[in-house]
């Protein structure tokens, strides 16, 4: 009898309990990816510092530093990306299982993301700039740099906003398709 009404309960709420397990399962996969990212990142760091080929007086622990900086920038970058996409696929999930047409969600999302991205261009910019910005190396986390109104040191790197701390302590949100030119002192060639 107990048993018969278990089963009764789980089939009248299985709906429910998919979207719980959804949920879970999604921060299951996002906690794998941040821990995986912060295990390659830190091993990539590590060993970029202690396995530079420059050793030189001075350059060896530059270029070294310079890649591990670099690493941690791509690696808040791929996080966040990654936080977007596991919500993103959840989130689609999670409608399918509330009966809602999950084809036509992901058209609708399509046409919105249009419409958004033509409102929204300085948004796209941000991230089309900021993606560039680590990829071509013009900063990194550590960095000091001159960004036209904010100069100091680079605390945080995401796709939209960088974070630069300046000589008073004031921590200032640069949007990344604000940011024209780039001086960075950190930087060595």
């Amino acid at each position: 009898m107990v048993w018969d009404d278990l089963v009764a309960f789980t089939a009248a709420n299985a709906t429910i309990f998919r979207i719980i397990a959804i949920v879970i399962g999604a921060l299951l996969v996002r906690a794998i990816v941040g821990a995986t990212s912060n295990r390659v990142i830190a091993r990539v760091a590590a060993e970029s510092v202690r396995d530079t080929p420059y050793k030189t007086k001075g350059a060896s622990s530059s270029a070294g530093v310079r890649l591990a900086q670099r690493t941690q920038t791509l690696g808040t970058v791929l996080r966040s990306f990654a936080n977007w996409a596991i919500g993103a696929v959840a989130t689609v999930l999670v409608l399918g299982e509330l009966g809602f047409d999950t084809a036509a969600v992901i058209a609708s999302l399509g046409i919105l993301g249009a419409g958004l991205a033509l409102g929204a261009q300085d948004i796209v910019r941000d991230l089309f700039n900021g993606v560039f910005m680590v990829f071509e190396d013009q900063l990194g986390v550590g960095d000091t740099v001159d960004l036209g109104d904010a100069k100091g040191v680079v605390e945080e790197v995401t796709i939209r906003v960088t974070k630069v701390r300046d000589a008073k302590g004031v921590l200032w949100f640069v949007r990344n398709g604000q940011i024209q030119r780039v001086a960075n002192s950190s930087h060595t060639t």
